[in-house]
Parts: C-alpha cells; structure tokens; sequence
C-alpha cells in the first residue's frame, strides 16, 4: 500500500530532511510526509490571501487536478465557503487521514486508492519550499478527494449495483442533507475516522464480516495452507501422508484443535471435523472427503479473502437501512429469516430460480395473503415454455387443467384456437386452485416488475437436496403456513385453526396485511453466524464479476451524476 509520501524518492530531498529520513527510514511512511508538512504549513503566507483567492476560484465541477478527476468539486468548495477559504489539512490532520485511510482494508476497500500519485509528487516539491499557491490549494483538494471517495464508498458501496444488475433497487438515495458541515467539524477536530465510523453499516453482521476478513487475512500471513493431493476418497479408517495433510489443513482454519495419537489415521475426531467443515461451506454433512469436499478444502485462502471482500460490499449495499422487522429471503443459502433488530425469529429452507431464470434481487413490502391461489402464468414463462408447447400440442392446455382467458378474463375453448399459426399470444394461461396448482395452497404477493412472490409449493421433496435452484424465480417455501400465520398474527382472529378452515374450503381467499412487512431478496455467499465464518456456492456466478468491479476504477454511480457525492 502506497502512502502519500511514499515516493520521496523522486527527487532529491533538502540535506536536513535526508538525514531524517535516514534516521527513520524504517518507521510508517506517514512520519515522513508529516514532516515535510510541519516545515509546508510554516511557510511564512501559506494560509494569507494567495490560497485565499486560488481556493475561490477553483471551478466547482469537471475540476481535474494533475489528471486525478476531482468528483467532489461542489462538495469541497462548500466546505471552504463554510470555512472562511482558508487552509484545512495540517500535520496531524494529514496523519489521522492516513490512519483513517489504512483502515479501510478491514472493509475489503484497498487503501491505496484513496491516495493519489499527485499528491506525494506535491508534498516532495513543498519539501524544497517550491510550491506555488496553485499547487498548495492542489495538493488541500486532493487529500479531500481521497477523503471523500472514501466515505462514499463506505456509505454506499464502491460498486454501483445497477451498473451489475438493473434489477437491484435496494442501493440506497441521498438524503439531500448537506454533508459539509460534517466534514468541516470533523477535520477541525481531527477526527478524521468519526465520519467513517458514522457512515458503515452499523448492524453487528457487518462488523462481524470485517472481523471474518481480518481472519482470514491472517491466515493468509501465517502462510495460508497447502493443497491436500488428489487420490482415494478420504474417510474414517483411512491411513497414510494424505490424512496428516487433511488434519493440517483443517487446523489452519480452526476446524480441528485436537491432538492425533495416530496422525496418519482418519479417526473419528477428524471425522468430527470434516463434518463441522462441511457445514460451514455448505456441503453435504457426511465426514468423507470426496471430490466435492476436496475441492472445497483446497480453494486458496486468497479465493476466500476475496469472497469475504465482495459480500463486504453486498453489505455496504443494504445494511445502512434500519428496520424493526424484515424478512430476507436470502438466495444463495437458499434459506429465508424473519429478522427482529439482531435476532432471527423463523428461519425455514426456500427453492429459488434456475440459473437461466434467476431469483432477481430487490426490496419490496408483502401486502396480501392468498389461500387456494390460482396461478396467470408470468410472460417469461409462457414465451420461454407454454407458447412452444401448445404449438406441439393444441391440447396441451386441456391436459395440464390450465385455463385460456382473453385479456379481459373471458374464458375461450383452446380447441377454438389455431396456435401454430400465432404471430403473438393474445390470451391469459391460469392454473385454477387446487392440489396441483403450482404455487400449492398460499402465496404471498409484493408488487414488483418481476412476477415474483413467495408461494407453497407441490415439490416439497425438493427441500431435501443441497442445492435448491428449481424455481422460474420464485420463491418456494418449506413452512408456508408458519409464515403465514407469523404474518397475519394480531389481525382479525386469523389463528393457525382458521387459515386450515379456509384452505380446506377450496375457496380464494385474500388477506390484506393491516401492516405491511419489508422483504429484501437477496445473495450472500458468505455469512457469519455464531461466530463461524460459513460459505455458499455462488450458483449465478455473481462474485466475480463483483470482484473484478470492486478492484476496478472509482466510479460514480449512475443515479448520481447530476449530484457528485451527496450535494444536491
């Protein structure tokens, strides 16, 4: 990682300042450039009318300083109008910068690019007493830059969401306070770290997150772990050099803390641990070391790091909400949570989207109840499968015990219809209620684009398997009436005796909610629970992309380019 003042080396500095720098070589690099700044705001001037008069005349949008873009122009030159013009980053504030910008690696964010080359360019040129007042007001813009890019990385995400996947609305808006004001008393009382503090996320899940990445970093620095070999599958009774490396490679990561009297013998401790292993990232929980456990075991630690890193961000994205109660649907664990504050109080298995029909991810508010639901088949649905079908078979419809409406409702006889010969489709397909409808017997509805609810479902044999990725991108719920009746509680008399009475009855029936419950679907591939760092399959090939994003070029998101980083 690159500090401001780590390229003093590009030229030559002043007889007093090397033989400082000689002395103390060794130390952080930001002793160095908090020198050269002590001898910088000494100059006799620095904050007289020349900085003054340079300041205000900086323009306040499309300002580029030595190539670096400064996005924040309006929102700096607000922060010099509420401070008089005049200079604001001495010494000590410079180092609680540094200090504060290191940090951000506990986010997953990487220091170094919060500090610009430019910048230490400048601090070696004051350092020879050549810095004109243009430069002085360059190099104060600059450590703001920086300043400011971070914050709004840390606020809002440094990816913006959208520009990965439009459906996701969940990436939050400005609250169109000025953030200034802020800014400019944190820098007067050197507490340079208080806005970041302010701005993370603050449920607990996210600091756990970052105390997961900080270990597995230092994983990484007592040397990681080395690959186990390919070969026979590993299980109890096992013997040879295959299982020393499998116990080793368990205890780097604390799965196995105990002492083998045997150590090339898979014995039933091992087997204890491999179990715990492979519930934490998601396997099948039987203690033998097959391909797919091997393969899980031998994932570098840098991998996890980066996996870490990315579900950081998904973090920065939607935790910064506060809400009493929502209910997350939670894809790549293919498990949906009713969260209280910091408890979960219901947690249940889902199915979830193929992976050419994805589960979108979005928040919304569920608003009704539906007992004995019919199901309109979605236009996706229909253009991707029903449509193809009826023109292979016109009684397709007939045999499945669908429905042909038109568009006001009106039903028509399919065998009325020459389908092979339809340009479009001009005509609703619904599945009546019943045992076999697809939704089974209750659904939840929450407006969106997407088509997309909770509902029952009649492939409950499905809640059996590892990997639940069956759906056209609904979700589909293990204990459908435990929800129900958690959801509808408090309303009406709707007891669990009464939900029964009305699914027996065959009947449609919808609840209104008199109070209307968040639900956000979202995609975590990493999760901390009880302390345990527990990982998931990344079923739609989500972190890379994400990744390479994140270790891309700040941008600004989309939604903000008519108002740079919070003034509006």
């Amino acid at each position: 990682m690159k500090s401001l003042g780590s390229r003093i080396g590009a030229s030559r500095p002043a007889p007093l300042a090397e033989q400082w720098i000689e002395v103390h070589m060794k130390r952080n690099s930001l002793v160095v450039v908090v020198a050269c700044l002590g001898a910088f705001w000494a100059t006799p001037g620095y904050a007289a009318e020349g900085f003054s008069a340079n300041m205000r005349q900086r323009p306040s949008a499309a300002l580029r300083v030595s190539g670096v873009p400064i996005h924040s122009a309006k929102l700096i030159h607000r922060v010099y109008e509420l401070a008089g013009f005049r200079p604001l980053w001495d010494p000590s504030r410079v180092s609680a910068l540094e200090t504060a910008i290191d940090g951000l690696s506990r986010d997953g964010l990487t220091p170094s690019e919060y500090r610009f080359d430019a910048a230490a360019a400048l601090l070696v040129k004051q350092r020879a007493g050549a810095l004109s007042d243009s430069e002085r007001v360059d190099l104060e813009l600059l450590l703001w830059e920086g300043y400011i890019r971070a914050v709004y990385n840390l606020a809002f995400g440094k990816v913006d969401a959208t520009s990965l996947d439009p459906d996701i609305n969940f990436t939050r808006n400005f609250s169109g306070r000025d953030p200034a004001p802020d800014l400019l008393a944190a820098i007067k009382s050197g507490k340079i770290a208080d806005i970041f503090d302010r701005v993370r996320p603050q449920p607990t899940g996210y600091e756990a997150m970052r105390g997961a990445l900080a270990r597995y970093r230092a994983y990484q620095e007592a040397g990681g772990w080395q690959p186990i070999a390919a070969g026979k599958t590993l299980e109890v009774g096992a013997l040879g050099p295959r299982v020393v490396a499998l116990r080793e490679r368990l205890r780097a990561t604390g799965d196995f803390s105990g002492v083998a009297a045997e150590p090339q013998l898979f014995d039933a401790d091992l087997e204890a641990a491999v179990k715990g292993y492979q519930r934490r990232v998601g396997l099948d929980v039987d203690g033998v070391v097959g391909p797919g456990t091997l393969r899980e075991l031998n994932i570098p630690v840098q991998e996890r790091i980066d996996q870490i890193r990315v579900n950081l961000e998904r973090q920065r994205w939607i935790l910064h909400e506060v809400y009493d109660e929502l209910i997350v649907v939670d894809v790549a664990g293919f498990e949906i949570l009713w969260i209280k504050g910091p408890d979960v109080l219901w947690r249940a298995k889902v199915q979830v989207g193929k992976e050419y029909t994805s589960s979108p991810l979005f928040k919304a508010e569920i608003e009704q109840v539906v007992f004995n639901p019919s199901w309109t088949i979605p236009p996706g649905i229909m253009r991707r499968s029903i449509v193809p079908k009826l023109k292979k078979n016109p009684n397709y419809l007939q045999e499945k015990g669908f429905l042909l409406l038109t568009q006001d409702g009106k039903e028509v006889d399919p065998a009325t219809v020459d389908f092979s010969a339809l340009k479009g489709f001009p005509y609703i397909v619904r599945q009546p209620p019943g045992p076999n409808n697809a939704l089974g017997l209750v659904k939840f509805l929450f407006p969106n684009p997407h088509f997309v609810f909770l509902h029952d479902t009649n492939h409950r044999d499905l809640f059996d398997r590892r990997t639940r990725t069956f759906s056209s991108g609904c979700i589909r719920l293990e204990h459908p009436f435990d929800l129900a009746e958690r959801l509808l509680a408090g309303q009406g008399g709707w007891t669990r005796a009464k939900i029964d009475e009305v699914v027996a009855s065959g009947k449609t029936k919808t609840v209104n909610l008199e109070h209307k419950m968040r639900i956000v679907i979202a995609y975590h591939t990493v999760v901390v629970r009880d302390g345990r760092v527990q990982f998931r399959e990344d079923v739609y090939d989500r972190d890379g992309k994400l990744l390479e994003a994140l270790d891309g070029p700040f941008r600004v998101r989309r939604k903000d380019a008519e108002s740079p980083l919070g003034v509006s």
